[in-house]
């Protein structure tokens, strides 16, 4: 074979590959597009995730009461942007106690130094690990609680059993205090009250029940001089409107 007739079928060749090339990109073409590049692009952002009211607060292990309790007091203040509600996100025993001792600090910091008064209302999230400690401002002082209507809560406290005796009593438009030492007993008493305020949202009516964190000191056996304990003050109340409770005294 000749150079000149080789390099005719050179030449050949080239076309042929560059011809089967083109009809491959054609063919890839015509085929769907897969992943991220075949989804269609809009033009709009995707909307925002609806921000709850007020004060957001995920209480975590870096947390302690006083930093909780600030930032209920600052939300209190006449000067503050952002007010009432405060919601506390909390997981598990700990942070929940983190959470509700925050409550009880900033309650006891916004009567003596403001004279305002706050409630807070738990609720269940993802699961009955999960809580949010809502926690509102009262128009007047909630009546004092003395102990004669203690439940004693306790880290082997079914809750859901508590749950049931404070919705009673709810229904009876009596309060109740529950008197808790640790955090797992703090914990149970958290999930009482949402399992609580469950019960009686199934009832039907506008019942329902806000709880006044407070630190008290007592006696316990096996222990040498006072304790420091977690009491919340739980009254009967509306949904809508807990600062109109009829347990609340008037300024």
């Amino acid at each position: 074979m000749s150079r000149r007739q080789r390099g005719e079928e050179l030449q050949q060749r080239l076309e042929d590959l560059v011809r089967e090339t083109q009809d491959l990109k054609r063919a890839l073409a015509r085929q769907p597009k897969r992943g991220r590049e075949s989804r269609p692009r809009s033009s709009s952002k995707r909307p925002k995730r609806e921000e709850a009211p007020g004060r957001v607060k995920w209480v975590s292990a870096e947390d302690d009461a006083k930093s909780v309790g600030r930032l209920i007091v600052g939300a209190a203040m006449a000067s503050a942007v952002v007010g009432f509600p405060v919601s506390l996100h909390a997981k598990y025993e700990a942070n929940v106690n983190t959470a509700l001792k925050g409550v009880a600090i900033a309650t006891k910091r916004c009567a003596e130094e403001q004279g305002t008064y706050v409630a807070c209302a738990p609720s269940f999230r993802e699961n009955r690990n999960e809580l949010t400690v809502t926690v509102v401002k009262l128009a007047g002082a909630p009546a004092v609680l003395d102990g004669g209507n203690v439940l004693t809560v306790a880290r082997a406290t079914d809750y859901r059993v508590l749950a049931g005796a404070v919705a009673k009593r709810a229904r009876d438009d009596a309060a109740s205090v529950l008197r808790a030492i640790g955090a797992a007993a703090v914990f149970a008493a958290a999930r009482a009250l949402a399992t609580c305020r469950e019960y009686l949202e199934q009832d039907g009516d506008d019942t329902d029940v806000v709880a006044v964190p407070r630190f008290s000191k007592v006696r316990v056996d096996g222990r040498d001089g006072e304790t420091t304990v977690l009491e919340l003050c739980v009254f009967p109340s509306t949904p809508a409107t807990p600062q109109e409770d009829p347990h609340l005294n008037a300024d």
